[in-house]
């Protein structure tokens, strides 16, 4: 059975190898070459009166890079299309499943063997990528914060490649058709996907909260990921968004349009002041791992639907 899985996929995994190799090579050439810059500037910035704007100095230049870099966000999607989805629905279109259950193999152990290869090379290929993405984008995050790019690197797109490929499979036992279920398997992935990083990711957490001075950042301490910033009134409101220069004590409004801003001072001493909520830099890892299980448990629920849908089926 692992023979015939070979053949049949053998060009999928040296084209996605190819791309690995590819990848691997243009990353590791210029991650040296960003991480020496890093290291130079580390060792220079007590003398250079830029040093605030080391991270712009550094990555001048490096656009394309970093454009090909953020694009691994769709590979475990891709992952999902081409090999998950057609996995079962090509068998069934074709109706090569029959040949293959009426010969020694049984349903179970045909689709066990062709699941378990699938997943395993789902996960091979997205923790590769992820370990890549995370090294060479060591000196971007020691500058600014991981979670920018929560989605390309540390656990959780082996997750994410997990799932999608399990959502391919899933779809495909019940649809059996290939371009439908490319189309549903690509409609659902980034449905979800977005959903639980606009909404759910969030909150796995409780945010920490921090009283500031009106005008001063609200970027929060360094590395932290900013969930919201709020001007707060003397009396508690929370205005955000709606903040408005009618809302401005008019002791105050001489500053409000001046090229300084609001005079911060000013509008401390009426009860205003910033209220802002963010997830501390620290906490990266175990965002990581609650993002990963929370798409390990949906890929192993889509696997045993995949199964349940497949050995119950009429032959």
């Amino acid at each position: 059975m692992t023979s015939l899985i070979w053949r049949l996929h053998r060009n999928q995994v040296w084209f996605a190898s190819a791309v690995l190799v590819v990848l691997a090579v243009v990353l590791l050439i210029t991650g040296h070459v960003m991480a020496d810059d890093y290291r130079n500037a580390l060792a220079n910035c007590a003398a250079t009166p830029g040093c605030t704007n080391a991270g712009n100095l550094l990555f001048r230049g490096d656009g394309a890079i970093m454009d090909i870099v953020d694009l691994t966000l769709v590979v475990p999607l891709l992952f999902g299309l081409f090999w998950g989805a057609p996995l079962l629905a090509k068998e069934f279109e074709d109706g090569t499943n029959s040949l293959v259950w009426t010969q020694t193999v049984t349903r179970r152990r045909w689709l066990s063997s062709n699941v378990a290869w699938a997943l395993l090379a789902a996960a091979v290929w997205g923790a590769a990528m992820a370990a890549l993405v995370s090294w060479w984008r060591f000196p971007e995050n020691a500058l600014g914060t991981r979670f920018d790019a929560f989605d390309i690197q540390g656990i959780a797109p082996a997750a994410y490649s997990l799932f999608a490929v399990s959502l391919g499979i899933a779809i495909g036992s019940v649809i059996k058709r290939v371009l439908p279920a490319l189309a549903t398997t690509l409609g659902i992935f980034v449905g979800l996907r977005a959903v639980i990083a606009i909404y759910l990711r969030p909150h796995y957490l409780t945010p920490t909260k921090q009283v500031i001075g009106i005008g001063a950042d609200p970027n929060g301490p360094s590395g932290a990921w900013v969930i919201s910033s709020s001007i707060v009134g003397p009396h508690g409101q929370v205005y955000g968004d709606s903040f408005s220069p009618s809302d401005v004590p008019k002791a105050c409004l001489q500053t409000f349009f001046d090229k300084q801003g609001i005079s911060g001072h000013c509008m401390a001493t009426h009860g205003f002041h910033q209220l802002v909520s963010f997830q501390a830099a620290n906490r990266f890892w175990a965002f990581q791992g609650i993002e990963a299980a929370i798409f390990l448990v949906l890929a192993a629920g889509l696997i045993g639907f995949a199964f349940w849908r497949v050995l119950s089926r009429d032959a």
